[in-house]
This record gives C-alpha cells, structure tokens and sequence, in this order.
C-alpha cells in the first residue's frame, strides 16, 4: 500500500480556509491515524470548530481514518507529540509516497525516517501549480494565513513562498 498521510496540522488549516477538497483533487485519499482523527475531529467538533465539521464531511471518502498500536515513539524526536508520532509511523507503514505535516520538528524526523514531507503551504503551492486554483486564489490563501492567528504558519514562511511562486510565474 501506498499513499499520503496527514498531521493534524494541514487539515485542521485547509479547513479552516476551506480548501480541504484539495486533498480529494490532489491525492484523493489520504489516510490519518486515529488519534489525528481524535485531535482534528472530535475535539474540534466538542470545541465548535468550523474545520473539524468540514474534516468530518471526508472520513470514509478522502479521509481513511487508521488504528496505529505499537509506535515505536522511543524512536522519534521527543519534541514531537501523538499525533505527529502516529502520523509518521502510519506513513512508514504503508510506504506512503508523501506525509503531510507542518510542525517543524515533526517535518525533521519524518525526513530521518526517509520521508517525502510537504505542509499546508506545499499543498497549497501544488494546487496551484495543478492548476486547480488559479494565483489570485493562491495569493489570497498564503495571505489568509499569514494575518490569521488560529494557523500556526508563519507570516515570514508564507510570504517567501508567495515571492517564489510570484518568480515561478513570471517566468511561465
């Protein structure tokens, strides 16, 4: 089996944007551990979360939601939380071709474990680049993010992107 894999992180973020159908255009499953499942939709639902109702709409569709046990966490970075941890053994267990994470330490291990790792962003850019939004869409949602204080990316991250596919485009 092969496949993408997803941190909680770019759900709950391309939820809160609504462009999670992008994953479904993009890959058209993806696979989470339970307990991502649990943190994005069950506590966002508990919590009134607009993104966790729209991640709830995919489980079963583009959402497969799988049981990971004996995770090798002694393993992995100790900077890295369940999720993170689940999310990278679940993708090494079905030698995903990409594991979708934002955290910074969580992107670290999952490349030590020989991982192909995007974030948020990087689904974004690909959705671009897959002509699936068009730059002014792109454009808007790197800013969204940006300004937005419930979506831990940084402001600095999202504008360097922004300036790279800003070069990309003029040169098309």
């Amino acid at each position: 089996m092969s496949g993408v894999v997803s941190n909680a992180g770019p759900l709950i973020a391309l939820g809160k944007l609504n462009l999670l159908h992008l994953l479904r255009e993009l890959y058209h499953n993806v696979y989470i551990p339970k307990s991502v499942y649990e943190e994005v939709i069950v506590n966002g639902i508990r919590f009134g979360c607009i993104d966790a109702f729209r991640a709830r709409l995919l489980i079963g569709d583009t959402l497969i939601v799988e049981e990971i046990t004996a995770v090798r966490a002694s393993v992995f970075d100790v900077r890295i939380d369940e999720g993170e941890t689940e999310t990278i053994e679940l993708a090494i267990r079905i030698d995903a071709d990409l594991v979708l994470i934002d955290d910074l330490h969580a992107r670290v291990e999952a490349r030590n474990q020989g991982l192909t790792v995007k974030g948020t962003l990087g689904v974004i850019y690909n959705a671009y680049k897959s002509e699936l939004i068009d730059f002014k869409e792109f454009e808007d949602a790197l800013r969204e993010i940006a300004y937005r204080d419930d979506i831990w990316i940084s402001e600095d991250l999202c504008m360097k992107v922004l300036d790279a596919a800003r070069v990309d485009q003029s040169m098309r």
